[in-house]
């Protein structure tokens, strides 16, 4: 039989259960006005500005850019889309591997996507000083007359992905040499095809002139093909509407 509390002890449990009514009322906070506040709207980016390019640069892009010397010409921009392009160099002497140097250089100034650099292993420009006897051995696709030349692959995408650049090693000026290292290097960038206008261009597809810098025309088109206004597969419309000419 449990143990009975005196009726006293039951009552103070009682109390000690309720509590204080005071202790277990509300206080309702004064009212207060609240101004709600407008949510942060971000301004939009604004596109990025188009490149300017005159009327004959464009052109000129137009006829070196969109078309080749030899094979099928692609009608819309091919280019490397890697940061860094590799040249592994085979043969050459001191003063080609200068010029080599120099045109590096030069169109690492202007190019604002794909910079040039040489590589002591495999590379995705393999560059040979060589022989014209020894061309159709390095590179099949070569086309005979020639003192310089490059082949280069590209993917079903237009994004090139690897190319062989020939260099004549015997029987021409280091003059000639130096100007077909500028003039294949940079062909072999994208810019595939060759002109008869402009004889300060290192497109120019003539030996009267053997340009040993790049002209004016040739830095705007450098400048656009690899600047982020041009993409890989973008064709003649595309390409104008990306730039502003003047």
């Amino acid at each position: 039989m449990g143990r009975r509390l005196p009726l006293a002890s039951v009552a103070l449990l009682g109390l000690a259960a309720c509590g204080s009514p005071a202790a277990h009322t509300a206080v309702t906070p004064p009212s207060s006005s609240v101004v709600p506040v407008p949510p942060v709207i971000a301004a939009p980016t604004p596109p990025p500005a188009k490149p300017k390019i005159s009327k004959a640069g464009l052109a000129y892009f137009f006829t070196v850019a969109l078309s080749a010397r030899y094979g099928t010409d692609a009608h819309a921009v091919v280019k490397w889309t890697h940061p860094t392009v590799t040249i592994g160099v085979h043969g050459g002497d001191a003063a080609s591997r200068t010029c080599l140097n120099r045109v590096i250089t030069d169109f690492n100034a202007l190019s604002g996507t794909s910079d040039l650099a040489l590589a002591s292993g495999p590379a995705d420009i393999e560059m040979h000083f060589a022989p014209v006897s020894r061309f159709r051995s390095l590179e099949p696709s070569y086309v005979a007359g020639n003192d310089g030349f490059f082949y280069m692959h590209w993917s079903g995408q237009n994004v090139i992905t690897r190319a062989t650049v020939l260099i004549r090693s015997t029987g021409i000026s280091r003059t000639v040499r130096c100007h077909l290292i500028r003039e294949e290097l940079t062909g072999a960038m994208g810019l595939a095809n060759s002109s008869g206008k402009y004889p300060d261009s290192v497109f120019y597809n003539r030996y009267s002139a053997t340009p040993q810098k790049y002209s004016a025309l040739d830095t705007e088109v450098i400048r656009l093909l690899y600047s982020d206004a041009v993409h890989p597969g973008d064709d003649q419309p595309t390409v104008t509407r990306a730039v502003t000419v003047g």
